[in-house]
């Protein structure tokens, strides 16, 4: 991102030598760019000295390099009305997806993987579409940890390998969530490294004959769904910026697991930020979880009960309520 921004700002106007644009880093990247024949230092300033211009290189919605571009085919005159990144493509933009650009929705017809296209159709639909997609986690580095003393918890923050595959989409229905369908995607796996928060749950909190593994991993998915909707709130980002994935028996810490990862390669400081303020958050969790009127979970708090399980809702809270989170 930094690296784009110094590319359109040269442009623009030239680099005087010493001039901060972030600190630290600003003259080796510019010197970085002399190396690569993109800038030229001459009496003390970098001047660009490329012949293309560098915004149209720069997407404003993502830090992918390569994008897949939206294609309205609804005229004779076909016109692109967007793009998406290669990494987010196979869940926004996958075949028979309904897509939504400017508050108009488009029903994605095609998705040619290899020209980067996809291509759509205004419609008027009474749903929108939910990808099902699989996702493992690798931890390369851990960056910053808590004092196992402090919570009855773990956290841990650091970059990870994220390993993503589409394999199918749900039709909600607008206002009431409901699902009317389901269908199949085909699509190859995308791979990107990131920056991530996740916490470990001790093995001391689910010692109660009630934490069945079924009945842990049900209330980590309600924990996971109730996470989703509320961190943007507090971290200032979209629903599609960051990802949450729970593990019952996570293959790299062995113990039940929630991982929220950046969904922008090599990171934007979205965990990272969420890290610092973790217990304010997961006491919100458990609070709008506690607050909410259904018995066995809901869209509105840990997700639908017949896709989140029966206990879904009360094993979220127990474990929430085991977690001391309004201990200082």
């Amino acid at each position: 991102i930094l690296m784009s921004h110094l590319k359109c700002a040269a442009f623009e106007l030239p680099f005087e030598e010493g001039e901060v644009f972030t600190p630290d880093i600003t003259g080796q990247l510019l010197d970085f760019l002399v190396e690569e024949r993109i800038l030229r230092k001459t009496e003390g300033k970098y001047f660009w000295m490329r012949e293309i211009y560098p915004a149209d290189e720069v997407s404003l919605r993502s830090t992918a390099a390569e994008n897949v571009v939206i294609i309205d085919t609804g005229k004779p005159e076909h016109r692109v009305i967007g793009e998406v990144d290669l990494f987010s493509a196979p869940e926004l933009v996958h075949k028979n997806a309904i897509y939504i650009h400017d508050s108009i929705q488009y029903h994605v017809d095609e998705l040619d993987w290899d020209e980067r296209k996809a291509y759509v159709h205004k419609v008027d639909s009474n749903h929108y579409t939910d990808a099902i997609t699989k996702t493992d986690l690798k931890v390369l580095d851990v960056l910053q940890e808590s004092d196992p003393e402090t919570n009855r918890y773990r956290k841990f923050f650091g970059e990870v390998a994220v390993t993503r595959v589409t394999t199918g989409f749900k039709k909600i229905k607008f206002h009431s969530h409901e699902n009317i369908g389901m269908g199949r995607v085909y699509l190859p796996e995308m791979e990107m490294q990131t920056t991530a928060l996740w916490w470990i749950f001790p093995d001391e909190i689910f010692t109660d004959p009630y934490f069945k593994e079924s009945v842990i991993g049900e209330g980590l998915n309600g924990i996971a769904y109730t996470l989703s909707n509320l961190i943007p709130l507090y971290i200032m980002c979209d629903v599609s910026d960051i990802s949450v994935i729970p593990h019952v028996n996570d293959p790299f810490t062995h113990r039940p697991t929630i991982y929220v990862y950046d969904k922008y390669q090599g990171g934007v400081g979205l965990s990272r930020k969420l890290f610092d303020i973790d217990r304010m958050v997961l006491r919100a969790v458990r609070d709008h979880i506690k607050s909410c009127p259904c018995a066995h979970g809901c869209p509105s708090c840990t997700g639908p009960a017949l896709e989140g399980g029966l206990f879904g809702k009360t094993s979220a809270m127990k474990i929430l309520e085991l977690l001391n989170l309004d201990a200082d």
